[in-house]
């Protein structure tokens, strides 16, 4: 029996049969072509993570969270997850502390819904990698104020950002049509929240769509970048050893 992450195509009639905005975010937050099984839904419903934020750790301080690129697939599911437990804790964090933000009522609802997105990911990914590849990582934020507008913007604009480079980068390591059309539905949702919060920082300018093509990050670079959010100390063992740059060169 295949281990792979059931999916269910889902029918164009139930964008249609959506009552509100909310139900067609829920269906679109896969890129409006996968619904997943109501275990994960039920999960993310009831994800309760919250909390004001603590007193930042130092990033890396902490014990080794390992990724062994020899699982292969499995290996970039879990490098996958790592990111969204990332930013499915820090929009959580966001969503806690709104009370006391100053963040406009538009930002807030971009936010909210990003929230949600980012939780579907982390769910579906924690299901996908199973309890015995699975993990926790620990967030941890220097720096970041949550009660301050640009500060939450700014570092969800470098999630984002490098959400986007990061499965583009990892793309080319996976080889399960299945789990790269996957990827694909993930990336593209990405992409949009990284253009709605360029544009929530600069509106109504080119800001949303700055370059031509997307960045295409190795694993390497992407991790040196997501240590600075992470206590565990990030690290791979027998990692690819070659990378194909995109079409910007700065993998």
């Amino acid at each position: 029996m295949s281990d792979k992450p059931k999916l269910i195509i889902a029918d164009p009639g139930l964008l249609g049969a959506a009552r509100t905005r909310r139900d067609v975010l829920k269906i679109m937050a896969m890129g409006g072509a996968v619904v997943f099984l109501p275990t994960v839904i039920a999960a993310c419903s009831k994800d309760n993570s919250v909390t004001n934020p603590i007193t930042p750790v130092t990033p890396g301080s902490g014990s080794a969270l390992t990724i062994d690129f020899a699982k292969g697939d499995i290996a970039v599911l879990q490098f996958a997850y790592l990111l969204e437990q990332l930013e499915a804790d820090f929009y959580t964090k966001v969503v806690a502390n709104f009370g006391s933000s100053n963040l406009t009522a538009v930002e807030k609802t971009v936010l909210q819904d990003i929230k949600y997105h980012e939780v579907l990911h982390r769910e579906f990914l924690k299901a996908a990698v199973g309890a015995s590849n699975g993990f926790s990582a620990t967030p941890t934020y220097p720096g970041v104020t949550f009660t301050d507008r640009l500060s939450v913007l700014n570092t969800a604009k470098t999630f984002e950002d490098l959400g986007v480079a990061a499965y583009n980068g990892a793309a080319q390591y996976i080889s399960s049509t299945d789990y790269l059309t996957l990827a694909g539905k993930i990336v593209s949702v990405e992409a949009r929240h990284a253009s709605a919060i360029r544009d929530l920082l600069n509106p109504k300018s080119g800001d949303f769509a700055p370059n031509t093509f997307d960045n295409v990050f190795k694993p390497a670079l992407v991790a040196a970048s997501a240590q600075g959010y992470v206590v565990d100390k990030l690290g791979f063992a027998n990692a690819p050893a070659t990378f194909i740059q995109g079409p910007n060169g700065n993998g």
